[in-house]
């Protein structure tokens, strides 16, 4: 049986700094991986953070 892979948007360890909060020019933010590279036309806003603090960042810049 081979082994589960994580995604690139999975939790990860509990306390790990797993992601980062992205935006783009038009104000949108989003989650993303920290080990990948933040895509063309969005920067680091937050993070690198556990996953439930770059969560909370973006439903508050939501809201």
């Amino acid at each position: 049986m081979t082994p589960l892979q994580s995604g690139p948007f999975d939790p990860g360890a509990e306390g790990q700094d797993t992601h980062l909060v992205v935006e783009n020019a038009r104000g949108q933010s989003s989650l993303w991986p920290a080990w990948r590279a933040v895509p063309k036309g969005w920067s680091a806003v937050f993070g690198p953070a556990p996953h439930e603090a770059c969560v909370g960042r973006v439903e508050a810049r939501r809201g």
